[in-house]
């Protein structure tokens, strides 16, 4: 399957433009993130945070390992 677009060619400043501007969006990003993790352990406190890290840590295994016994019967 061939695609049918143009060629496009991007100067060296548009590349230099590009690199600098995914680097300033990608520090607003994390600093956002720390700013509102920040605020959330203000306002809730170490516990309910540990907590919620411990359902997601507990789901996520849940998630990516299965048993063995589902893995045989999904072969079947």
């Amino acid at each position: 399957m061939t695609v049918n677009l143009p060629e496009k060619t991007y100067t060296e400043t548009q590349l230099t433009r590009a690199t600098v501007t995914s680097r300033v969006i990608g520090w607003l990003q994390g600093g956002a993130v720390v700013l509102g993790g920040a605020i959330l352990l203000r306002f809730l406190g170490w516990i309910p945070v540990i907590i919620g890290l411990v359902v997601v840590g507990w789901v996520l295994m849940k998630l990516l390992s299965r048993s063995k016994n589902q893995k045989d019967e999904d072969e079947q």
